[in-house]
């Protein structure tokens, strides 16, 4: 039997509750230290009277500190090796026989090796949903770079078309309106961009919408960018739309501007068209 002077103690620095947001691999391993640190006894030294050991005393012997023995006792950071058996050593010489302890030290390495593997479980897990949440802007950002190639060329082909129409065509006549002539291909892709940007807009990522509508502008005409925005319009996108004049007015020249206001004014759009006028010049 183990002698009376040698049993466990109960020292108040010890019997802190453990916080309930501590994995088990770490809870495990706090309670085995607890355990070993209940054999520990003042220094021989000490001062009359002084039975119990102080935190501060318990730190110094196993070449610590308090802040950190409390964090390992609470389960809050794991210890390295040298604490390990610097406390194991510690307690088997107050027990007076490691047979007396409730551990053996290969079982406390394993329990520190298991709270270290728990650590690191946690940040994979963590570092795969951000890989995971940035695989999914590479695929945004490539769908999106896929679009406005598909503008640039659709542009490239119009404006050759045109410029072909223009060098053989007689001199052309005032249009009158609902007799302008558009390329159903990019009209149809006008539309597809402002769906796109509904889509993203509704599925919160308010940010790549209007990363889209900015991109386009940039290779739309001035009839193509009036058919965004009254997609937009009719896709009750206000605010979408809203946003989309503002960038135009404000990044496009004024021809631009005023072609775009001119295509909005025939589809009867007055009030848009007035406000990508009112953008250009703030």
């Amino acid at each position: 039997m183990t002698p009376v002077g040698n049993a466990p103690a109960e020292h108040g620095w010890i019997e802190k509750e453990l916080s309930s947001d501590v994995s088990p691999g770490r809870r495990a391993l706090a309670m085995a230290l607890r355990d070993l640190c209940r054999y520990l006894r003042p220094e021989r030294s000490a001062k009359p009277g002084n039975k119990e050991l102080t935190q501060t005393e318990a730190a110094k012997r196993l070449h610590s500190n308090p802040s950190s023995l409390s964090r390992f006792l609470g389960g809050k950071r794991v210890p390295g090796p040298e604490f390990i058996e610097t406390l194991y050593k510690e307690a088997c010489s107050a027990a007076g026989d490691d047979r007396a302890l409730s551990i053996t030290l290969d079982e406390l390495k394993a329990l520190r090796l298991r709270a270290v593997a728990e650590r690191r479980c946690s940040k994979c897990a963590d570092l795969s949903k951000r890989t995971a949440e940035l695989a999914s802007l590479k695929r945004e950002a490539a769908t999106l770079r896929a679009a406005v190639t598909e503008l640039s060329a659709a542009k490239a082909g119009l404006q050759a078309r045109l410029a072909a129409q223009a060098s053989l065509a007689p001199p052309p006549v005032p249009r009158r309106r609902g007799d302008r002539r558009r390329s159903q291909k990019n009209v149809s892709a006008a539309r597809q961009v402002a769906a796109r940007a509904e889509e993203l807009d509704r599925g919160g990522r308010q940010d790549a919408a209007l990363t889209l509508l900015r991109q386009t502008t940039e290779v739309l005409s001035p009839a193509e960018t009036a058919v965004v925005l009254l997609a937009l319009r009719q896709q009750q996108q206000n605010r979408l739309a809203d946003n989309l004049i503002h960038i135009y007015g404000r990044d496009q020249g004024d021809r631009n501007v005023i072609q775009v206001a001119l295509e909005l004014h025939e589809q009867g759009a007055e009030g848009d068209a007035g406000a990508v006028l009112r953008a250009a010049v703030r």
